[in-house]
């Protein structure tokens, strides 16, 4: 019979005698049958996050676009559905013909998108990738020395709006308000990367060595369970140990960073899920992110404006940007859905405004959109037939000089697939290859990749 129960705490002693317990995971011995549960001198450093929103921008059955620019290369025309970056257009590349390609699977309606950019493949049901988001593969890469490896936001209040995983199934619970991103990253543990005066935190001292603490326990443990209940708890001491790093990381002093200012703490914002207040939030959100960044808190982020299926709308109007794109017609004389139209503008105010308050910090020769890295995507590329077809992708920021930036590509055709593998060698965490099947590939998108190390900011 086992020794353990899943009310079982791990416990130990830390130096000093001070007695620790440890949680532990729910394990399938636990459950029943059906599974069923109850600046020093350093360089600057590339940053790299993720920008999602549902729904897709808006093509025309006959062939027509509100986003994709008539002409390719430098200076590309400025759509209509782009006119929200307009100023920042030299900073932003446009990437349109490109492709989810299923391999037979059937398409999973909002969510075959995003999961064939985040994996590498296309997933066979809602709610499960075929493996990690490959911001996770960054993250580890790149985010391994900050206090956060990684940050998931959201401003609609959602927590279930985030697509981070590293198992395919389990996702990143998000910030979903401007004070709790507050309380995260400027609250309890910030230390001020400026302070003359920093010592470590005794607070952090004493958190540090837990599993050590519980070692013994926990090889018993690992021991006693079965093999699928095994991976389960490597898994989970696995993300402990990363916390125990990043607390290690925490007794050091950190890095100075000029561009560091510590934000005044904000209020609670209200919560609504209308394009207005879902707006006003990403505004907020940005500019905590974009200090966060500059204070050297994380160099990684996961941002959904919004979810696949948006429920977002217009205050007084009485359907969902969703429920439009299905109901409305095609206007015979303009060639478009013009109400989907109307509120695809609206959702890509949400992202200029993301980058014009990353844009807004200046930070050595430019700022902190100059050395970063936003990849930005949606779900569809028509949303009223769920086409995976010309899926919406966008790089923004110079990645510290390795994006060629400001240029519009088009691929006819070609998977998805390689700006994920892109991005991530823009962000400094090069892949060789990435995805599966007809996905998989190895083949960077040359034109925005700098071949002589770091171009001019």
């Amino acid at each position: 019979m086992t020794r353990f129960n899943r009310r079982s705490l791990l416990k130990g002693a830390l130096t000093g005698g001070t007695s620790v317990c440890l949680g532990l995971p729910l394990l399938d011995q636990w459950m029943g049958a059906h599974g069923e549960t109850l600046s020093g001198g350093q360089p600057i450093p590339t940053r790299f996050g993720t920008y999602f929103w549902g729904l897709g921008l808006t093509d025309t059955p006959a062939g027509g676009s509100r986003w994709v620019p008539t002409k390719t290369g430098y200076d590309y025309d400025m759509m209509p559905e782009l006119e929200s970056f307009r100023a920042l257009k030299d900073k932003v590349s446009v990437f349109s013909g490109f492709r989810v390609i299923g391999d037979g699977k059937p398409n999973v309606v909002h969510w075959s998108g995003h999961a064939s950019i985040l994996a590498g493949g296309a997933p066979d049901r809602t709610g499960e990738m075929i493996g990690p988001s490959f911001d996770n593969k960054v993250a580890d890469a790149i985010g391994a020395t900050t206090r956060f490896r990684k940050l998931d936001i959201t401003p609609t209040g959602d927590p279930k709006a985030n697509y981070s995983t590293r198992t395919g199934s389990a996702f990143a619970t998000p910030e979903t308000t401007p004070l709790a991103l507050y309380t995260r990253l400027f609250g309890e543990g910030f230390q001020d990367p400026n302070d003359p005066n920093w010592a470590p935190d005794a607070n952090i001292m004493l958190r540090k060595s837990v599993l050590s603490a519980v070692g013994e326990q926990r090889r018993a443990l690992m021991a006693d369970v079965g093999r699928n209940d095994q991976i389960k708890l490597d898994q989970y001491f696995t993300s402990l140990r990363e916390i125990e790093n990043q607390l290690a990381i925490q007794l050091e002093r950190p890095a100075a960073a000029e561009a560091c200012v510590i934000p005044e703490e904000i209020a609670e914002s209200k919560k609504s899920i209308t394009i207005d207040v879902v707006n006003k939030n990403t505004r907020i959100m940005a500019k905590l992110l974009a200090m966060g960044l500059a204070c050297n808190q994380t160099r990684v982020f996961n941002f959904v404006h919004t979810p696949g299926t948006s429920t977002t709308y217009i205050a007084g109007e009485p359907k969902t940007y969703h429920q439009i794109t299905h109901d409305e017609p095609t206007d015979a004389e303009l060639g478009y859905q013009p109400e989907t139209s109307k509120l695809a503008g609206l959702v890509m105010e949400g992202f200029g405004i993301f980058l014009e308050e990353l844009n807004a910090i200046e930070e050595g020769n430019g700022t902190v959109l100059d050395n970063s890295l936003v990849m930005a995507f949606s779900d569809t590329g028509y949303a009223k037939i769920h086409s995976l077809e010309n899926i919406p992708v966008f790089f923004a920021g110079k990645a510290g000089g390795r994006h060629k930036a400001g240029q519009h590509v088009r691929m006819e055709g070609e998977p998805v697939s390689r700006l994920s593998l892109t991005a991530m060698e823009l962000a400094g965490a090069s892949a060789g290859e990435f995805g599966v099947g007809a996905m998989k590939s190895s083949k960077l998108i040359e034109e925005v990749v700098s071949q002589g190390g770091d171009n001019a900011i």
